[in-house]
């Protein structure tokens, strides 16, 4: 716990350093200051971001420091070197009282997703078991389109897709957790 005691005093640092709105880019600063266990945002904090995302949009927004301090003692994995539980960001959703639906097959989701006004997914981003696990935040957009934020470490840019099955049917699905 001092690990994560002292991590929340430095990412506190940087809170005021974060730009308006949603984010992206967890591998360029102020993003790459914070500190998740042993390591930056930089190798393990899309699921923080993917969070703060998706409660920006739902209008409860939160401090992105105080989401990771609140997700580290029963989410981490091995200090963070293996980033976060994916399946343990239902139970923030539920202290939060975020209605979501966690959605565990890749059909399901590809179904729901486009009823859903946003959500947070994870994902393998290449082979299964070898190759990273990556979480993002979405909101489908009122034309139908999909706006994907966070999708990659190195771009502060959100990232945009004509539906669904485009932002996310090429990649090896995990769990959903929808709005």
């Amino acid at each position: 716990m001092m690990l994560n005691q002292k991590n929340y005093k430095n990412n506190r640092l940087y809170e005021k350093t974060l730009p308006a709105g949603l984010l992206n880019g967890q591998g360029i600063a102020p993003l790459n200051r914070y500190r998740y266990g042993l390591f930056s945002y930089a190798w393990c904090g899309c699921e923080m971001i993917a969070v703060y995302n998706l409660l920006q949009m739902y209008g409860k927004p939160q401090k992105l420091c105080d989401i990771g301090k609140e997700i580290y003692p029963y989410g981490h994995l091995l200090c963070g070197f293996f980033g976060t539980n994916v399946y343990t960001l239902k139970y923030y959703f539920y202290t939060h009282r975020i209605p979501v639906k966690t959605v565990y097959k890749k059909s399901v989701f590809l179904r729901l997703a486009p009823k859903s006004r946003y959500g947070v997914v994870s994902f393998w981003t290449g082979c299964v078991m070898a190759s990273s696990i990556h979480t993002v935040a979405y909101r489908i957009e009122k034309d139908g389109t999909v706006s994907v934020f966070n999708r990659y470490n190195n771009r502060n840019f959100t990232y945009h897709f004509d539906t669904v099955e485009e932002a996310f049917g090429a990649y090896s699905f995990i769990v959903a957790n929808i709005l």
